[in-house]
């Protein structure tokens, strides 16, 4: 029998000198499958597109086994649904900057948790949320792109602002 809450969806990866795409296995939601124990995730239909000199084009390799300790972001290419209990959220910019990126946007917290819990609420887990994002690569001239959602990895931060 199938499980109808495991499903193949379209992500896009980044890493220190790539940006993959491909399709990973979601159960449920992306973010209950980033942040379990399992240190690896496969990808299917895998391509990348280099972010610096030396690393090598990828197109359409039909299966990869990644690191999540390696990987510095993960979004899905169509946007999740919000999820059905998801409490009334409120927005502080945020601009989270790692080794060999920077995204700057937002990141949502529950209205009733205290500013003060912001920064504890977000490094609970080892990828957090950031919406309406610019995402940078550092020391490349133009290599930045806007997208609606990323998860970044905590492991992977030097710093994280929080305006």
């Amino acid at each position: 029998m199938i499980n109808p809450n495991i499903a193949w969806s379209r992500v896009d990866v980044l890493t220190a000198y790539q940006r993959l795409t491909g399709e990973i296995q979601i159960r449920g939601r992306l973010r209950e499958t980033i942040n379990d124990p399992e240190p690896f995730f496969h990808l299917r239909n895998v391509s990348a597109e280099p972010l610096l000199p030396g690393a090598v084009p990828l197109n359409g390799v039909p299966e990869g086994l990644f690191n999540k300790a390696l990987i510095g972001g993960i979004r899905t290419i169509e946007a999740e649904p919000p999820p059905p209990d998801q409490p009334e959220v409120t927005r502080r910019y945020a601009m989270f900057q790692a080794g060999a990126f920077m995204v700057t946007g937002a990141a949502e917290f529950p209205k009733a948790l205290e500013p003060k819990m912001h920064g504890e609420m977000l490094m609970k887990n080892p990828f957090f949320a950031l919406v309406d994002v610019t995402v940078t690569v550092i020391g490349i001239v133009g290599k930045s792109w806007s997208q609606p959602v990323i998860w970044v990895n905590r492991d992977q931060m030097l710093g994280l602002y929080l305006g």
